[in-house]
């Protein structure tokens, strides 16, 4: 009953986002608004770091899919599209767009709804093997359908939607974003209450790029950068993320003994991570027969975790003083 009840979910998931798509194509007299000229790869147009992000998790997604379905992997290939679809697009990549969709120029407009329409294309096109009645309905309410969806082409990986260093800003400024919430919710703040950003990353212009969906999505007033930890303010509640820490003054709403809490429990997390993977690597029977890749990646994981411990040590040392501890 429960995967009956989660597959429903999933399908209103899919309604509501074609929803909201063919809402924004379309004005109150149901006419068509303008739509930036449509191609193969969107590449000409003027694309922001969101719609390359997508673009590229849709790519990868496709590529990864492909490869699980000719192997038979069935369930892997739905999961990574289930995946794709509620977590990267309807969660993520529509709230990302809707500043422009409403505030932005016409030409910005314009793109953002092509970059829609493609984009739904495309995971409609990669769930129809799995859900073939409900994709197939929604396909043909799209713009300019002289087909049905079962005689499309399946996507195929394209080396020209890989955009590193865009999805490398998008996926730090989500794990901000994300860290932002978690620190309002572990304070107890409202949700709309408007908070102060303080950063000190590795790669501050990587930062910078995305302020302004940190500023919407995070509820942030303004996003300041910090030089070295000499700067940060004493009272903050703060996270690490691969790349930066941030740190949000909560002096009006803060409790330290909660924070120290939190900061415990992730320092013991970290710990039982950096004992877990050091393990491993010390078993001479798993490093000699796993594969080159796998090591050098628990080595990887390892040195995060190391550095992402320490950190939260000196937080903990922080906090703790302020307790008398």
């Amino acid at each position: 009953v429960e995967k009956v009840e989660a597959a429903r979910n999933f399908a209103n998931k899919i309604w509501n986002a074609s929803r909201f798509v063919m809402m924004n194509l379309t004005d109150a007299d149901g006419k068509w608004l303008p739509v930036a000229p449509d191609s193969e790869t969107v590449l000409e147009l003027d694309l922001r770091d969101e719609d390359k992000w997508i673009l590229s998790r849709i790519n990868e997604t496709a590529k990864d899919a492909t490869y699980n379905m000719e192997q038979y992997d069935l369930a892997l290939a739905g999961q990574k599209i289930y995946d794709l679809i509620w977590g990267s697009f309807c969660d993520w990549y529509i709230e990302l767009i809707k500043q422009r969709l409403y505030d932005g120029t016409p030409e910005e407009q314009a793109v953002a709804r092509r970059v829609l329409v493609k984009c739904l294309e495309l995971l409609l096109t990669l769930l129809h093997p799995f859900m073939p009645f409900i994709t197939e309905e929604i396909w043909g309410h799209l713009p300019d359908r002289k087909n049905m969806l079962i005689r499309g082409e399946w996507p195929s990986y394209r080396d020209a939607w890989t955009f590193g260093e865009e999805v490398s800003r998008m996926e730090l400024a989500m794990s901000i974003i994300r860290s932002v919430r978690n620190i309002r919710s572990e304070a107890e703040a409202a949700p709309a209450k408007k908070l102060r950003l303080l950063v000190l990353a590795n790669d501050p212009a990587a930062v910078k790029a995305e302020t302004n969906h940190l500023q919407k999505l995070g509820m942030i007033t303004a996003v300041e950068f910090l030089a070295s930890k000499a700067d940060v303010p004493d009272e903050v509640m703060s996270a690490v993320v691969d790349g930066a820490e941030i740190y949000v003054p909560l002096d009006d709403l803060l409790d330290y003994n909660q924070e120290y809490d939190r900061v415990s429990k992730e320092v013991e997390r970290l710990e039982g991570e950096v004992k877990r993977i050091g393990g491993m690597l010390s078993n001479q029977a798993f490093v000699s027969k796993a594969p080159e890749k796998v090591v050098n990646n628990e080595r990887e994981k390892l040195a995060t975790a190391e550095e992402m411990l320490a950190k939260n040590r000196e937080r903990l040392a922080v906090v703790a003083k302020k307790l008398g501890k």
